[in-house]
């Protein structure tokens, strides 16, 4: 367990799932949780009986305030370190968050793992903040201790104001800038006004008689540091009139140098090393006879080009370095460097060294927490802006691989989310073996990962999308087992004028495509592909009002027997769009199931075949039936039985004159098989669809669930029967139709077109034909006049 004894939190949260879980992270951790909050006021009640030690704020609170103006007053009031939490991680709530520097940031879901990490951060840059504060708090005594005068010069007003010490008695402590200047000897007036109007450093030695007292010395010093916006330049002054006096300052500043943990180096103007305190011997590990009487450039590294090596013979310098020690331990540091003078005309300079390795590894794993999927290692969303944006920026071209892990919602629905983790880790651990240091992996969603790559040629991408499919081979081990799974890629490559958004989605809509496929496939994006998903878009949200706008309907096709008499009408499916004309049923019935809306116009088509019998009723046409086409998808749906009989119910028609119409390969599911038998029961009729092709198995008709078949059309044979292909598939007609007449099951030949296939199907004793050759299929109206016109005496005889 981590070292958290004795911490506090508070959690904000309004989800109460979300609450608990992080109570029960927090408290797994050894920290305390002073309370739960949903709202603004009950964070604000909590804090007035107990100050927390950290606070984790969810930035999404659903109420009237945010996290991050919570965040803010908190800050404002009480600075207590917050880490947000959030399930958001677009760039405008990561940079409103940042702008109240958060003491970390999680991306939900988390898990106990992140959690601790961050709030390992948090408590160490606390404890870094608070170092910081104690080391200026020392330095404020120095200066006191040492009794040093503030001086505020403030050309705006022209005055001169000194603060800090009473000790400065002899001094004035206001007086005008005129005046200030009439201290100093001629001969230094024109660099000190320079000084002055310049903002920059200043430092000198002044010699004054004040109210008649001893001739007094005093050292005064300008600096670059400004308040009020700039208006107010901030310097220092000190009486060293008594040596007596600056002995004891020397001493005293020996002293704080020596306690303080900044390390502090004295150096000549030729930048050898006379003195060193302990805390900076202790960032090299070194003694001080190691350090003292080198050059200060010694103690830098020299082995890496991008580690600054500062000209530390600069006055006034302030530059972040890095120092590596005898055991190869890097410490990052603030360096500050002032100069002095000694004699009058010796220069020395000291350089003040703080160490800020420690916030620099928290401002990484910070960094690395915003970018990083917690999961498997991957970079994230975050990451993958920033990377796609580098490239735009830079006007260099890239390629994205967009890769899917086939059917992986199978493993986590049959085995639990921690199986599939297991293979989604797997997987990067292989993608990092077989992609350059230079490319990037991407955790995208769930079970999708993105590659992005500078390599833009055709060439290098097929090998690298080859190397891809090949890490899938191999069997993923679990702990429960191993798993064999495939992954569809897609493959885009960028433009001068395009966006990041579209590369990314010009590598989806090519992965979607290598999905439609087939799967285990690879697909390279070009501009047929988006037009195809847009045209699927179209008809996506046009299915949305289609049946309720009344532009789907059914369109009825005769089934006559070989007298030419109605035996049945087969209810097809149309669409027409106002303004823009027919969809074909291939187009928009498969979306339609993708999309569910297959449901919705399958009782549609029900309730107009409904519409249709009553109608043939009313025109003396009572012994006709209606087939009706069904799909697995509908057999699926565990309403359906009750939507069947309600339409039936509500249209009084007698279900044994409905036909339904479905394939065998729709019944290689149990639960489709169940549920057409529920449909038998109510007295609906089946019969198999498209015969020949597909699942098709002479073993199936021995199931009573058939009630008649459907020979597909492209069993039909070419004529004249001039070569064994098509006297095959002629005799394999001749004996399916045979057998259906044995089982006395009625048998459909379906697609006739021809004066010779309707002869053909005469001569073999096909009992039932549909086809263009009789009729195409008719509107309720066209229907109507055909009965009328062609039928009514055959029927009406019949």
């Amino acid at each position: 367990m981590s070292n958290f004894k004795g911490k506090t939190a508070v959690i904000v949260e309004d989800q109460t799932i979300d609450a608990l879980n992080a109570s029960r992270f927090v408290e797994g951790l050894g920290i305390r949780v002073l309370g739960i909050a949903k709202s603004a006021e009950k964070v604000f009640s909590l804090l007035e009986n107990e100050m927390p030690d950290l606070i984790l704020l969810d930035i999404n609170l659903g109420g009237e305030e945010t996290g991050i103006e919570i965040g803010q007053a908190i800050t404002g009031s009480y600075g207590i370190p917050i880490i947000f939490t959030t399930s958001y991680s677009d760039d405008d709530t990561i940079a409103n968050a940042l702008a109240i520097s958060p003491y970390g940031y999680l991306i939900k879901p988390y898990g106990r793992s992140s959690l601790e990490t961050a709030i390992r951060v948090a408590m160490e840059r606390r404890r870094i903040e608070v170092d910081i504060r104690n080391t200026n708090s020392r330095f404020s005594m120095a200066s006191s201790v040492a009794k040093l005068g503030v001086l505020e010069v403030d050309v705006a007003s022209n005055s001169v104001v000194v603060n800090g010490v009473e000790e400065l008695m002899d001094f004035p402590h206001s007086l005008s800038l005129e005046s200030f200047y009439n201290l100093f000897p001629e001969e230094e007036r024109g660099k000190l006004k320079a000084a002055v109007k310049k903002k920059n450093n200043y430092r000198t030695m002044l010699q004054i008689e004040l109210d008649g007292s001893d001739t007094r010395w005093y050292e005064v010093v300008l600096s670059d540091v400004t308040m009020s916006e700039g208006a107010i330049q901030i310097g220092a002054i000190q009486d060293v009139s008594p040596m007596e006096s600056v002995k004891s300052k020397l001493s005293i500043a020996d002293k704080i140098i020596s306690e303080i943990q900044e390390g502090v180096l004295v150096c000549d103007d030729c930048g050898i090393v006379m003195k060193a305190n302990d805390a900076f011997c202790d960032m090299l590990g070194k003694v001080k006879d190691e350090v003292l009487n080198h050059h200060i450039m010694s103690v830098f590294p020299s082995d890496r080009k991008d580690d600054l090596q500062p000209d530390v013979l600069t006055d006034g310098l302030r530059v972040e370095v890095t120092v590596v020690n005898d055991f190869g331990i890097r410490h990052h540091l603030v360096m500050s460097v002032t100069s002095f003078y000694q004699d009058g005309s010796n220069q020395f300079f000291v350089a003040i060294f703080t160490d800020i390795t420690e916030l620099k590894s928290s401002e990484t794993q910070l960094k690395q927490l915003a970018y990083t999927d917690s999961l498997t290692g991957a970079g994230n969303r975050n990451y993958l802006n920033t990377i796609i944006k580098s490239y735009t920026s830079s006007n260099e071209h890239c390629a994205i691989v967009f890769i899917d892990i086939d059917e992986f919602k199978l493993i986590n629905d049959s085995h639990g989310h921690e199986v599939g983790d297991e293979v989604l880790k797997g997987c990067v651990a292989r993608l990092r073996a077989i992609v350059r240091e230079e490319d990037n992996i991407i955790r995208f969603g769930g079970d999708e990962f993105i590659i992005v790559t500078s390599s833009i040629l055709r060439e290098e991408l097929d090998g690298i999308t080859k190397r891809l499919k090949d890490i899938f081979a191999e069997p993923f081990q679990t702990n429960i087992g191993n798993f064999r799974i495939t992954a569809s890629l897609g493959v885009a490559v960028s433009s001068e004028s395009m966006t990041a958004s579209e590369l990314l989605k010009n590598a989806d809509i090519a992965m979607y495509s290598a999905k439609r496929n087939g799967k285990n496939s690879v697909v390279n994006f070009d501009e047929s592909l988006s037009k195809d998903i847009e045209h699927r878009l179209f008809i996506q949200q046009g299915l949305d009002n289609a049946v309720a706008s009344k532009e789907i309907s059914a369109y009825f096709q005769p089934i006559v027997d070989t007298e030419g008499k109605v035996l049945s009408l087969e209810a097809l499916a149309r669409w027409h769009i106002p303004n823009y004309g027919s969809v074909s049923p291939e187009k928009f019935i498969p979306i339609a199931e993708l999309t569910q809306h297959i449901h919705e116009i399958g009782l549609h088509m029900l309730t107009e075949a409904c519409i249709a019998l009553n109608k043939l009723n009313s025109w003396g046409f009572d012994e006709i039936k209606v087939n009706l086409n069904l799909s697995a998808v509908q057999l699926q749906n565990r309403e359906i039985v009750e939507g069947f009989k309600a339409v039936i119910d509500a249209n009084n028609i007698d279900s044994s004159k409905l036909v339904l119409e479905i394939t065998e390969s729709t019944l290689q599911n149990s639960r489709a098989r169940v549920t057409l038998n529920k449909l038998k029961l109510l007295g609906f009729k089946v019969s198999i669809d498209d015969f020949g092709t597909g699942f098709s198995c002479i073993s199936e008709l021995a199931e009573d669930i058939y009630d008649a078949i459907k020979i597909d059309r492209s069993l039909l044979p070419s004529f004249p029967l001039n070569d064994d292909g098509a006297k095959r598939r002629a005799l394999i007609i001749e004996n399916v139709i045979s057998l259906c007449s044995a089982l006395d099951m009625p048998c459909t030949l379906e697609g006739l077109e021809t004066s010779e296939q309707v002869s053909f199907a005469r001569r073999i004793g096909a009992t039932a034909m549909q086809g263009y050759h009789f009729a195409r299929p008719l509107s309720m109206f066209a229907l109507m006049e055909y009965m009328q016109a062609n039928h009514a005496t055959k029927n009406q005889a019949g």
